[in-house]
């Protein structure tokens, strides 16, 4: 008699999932790796597109090279998650991270434009930029035209300890004190 046996998850590490890109296994597909599970990401729609664009041109202008600013490319959490977030401002890195994507301590905010990953975004995301210790996240949130700015992020519980709603009209705070207006990016 055989005992009973539960199937269980394979986790996928950062290196099995770098592996598979390497060898062309997820080419053209828009996927990213979140606590070791491959995640089907949905296409860009034009609203989407559209904010990912003007923010990544504002923040540009603001922050200049005082910062490195990624734009839907990777960034390491641990060993189990490298995921792809819309923006990411990073430490200055003169080679732009060649050598390899950014480590979370080395990432000061990120951003997601959301409409249609809202939920998973204020879910699984919020557990793994606040888990991974990153500073601030912000959701440009499409469907009620706000940004949701998360911050004081408490490792052990996986949660941001300070969360705010801004709305055109509003105002955010950016490094060194510049500030960015809601309006411009909504």
């Amino acid at each position: 008699m055989c005992a009973a046996v539960t199937p269980t998850l394979y986790r996928f590490t950062r290196e099995e999932y770098d592996r598979m890109i390497d060898l062309g296994l997820l080419v053209d597909k828009r996927v990213e790796l979140l606590d070791g599970e491959i995640i089907a990401m949905p296409p860009h729609n034009p609203p989407h597109a559209s904010k990912v664009g003007r923010l990544t041109s504002l923040l540009f202008r603001l922050l200049g090279m005082t910062v490195t600013i990624r734009g839907q490319l990777p960034i390491v959490l641990d060993d189990w998650s490298e995921p792809q977030p819309d923006i990411a401002v990073c430490q200055f890195d003169s080679g732009d991270y060649e050598h390899g994507h950014p480590k979370a301590n080395e990432v000061l905010l990120v951003i997601e434009v959301s409409e249609s990953t809202l939920a998973y975004d204020r879910g699984r995301k919020v557990a793994a930029y606040a888990g991974s210790g990153i500073p601030e996240y912000w959701i440009v949130n499409l469907v009620d035209r706000r940004i949701e700015v998360f911050s004081d992020p408490d490792p052990t519980i996986q949660r941001y300890r300070q969360e705010r709603f801004v709305v055109p009209g509003d105002t955010l705070t950016l490094l060194g004190g510049l500030r960015l207006a809601v309006g411009d990016v909504l």
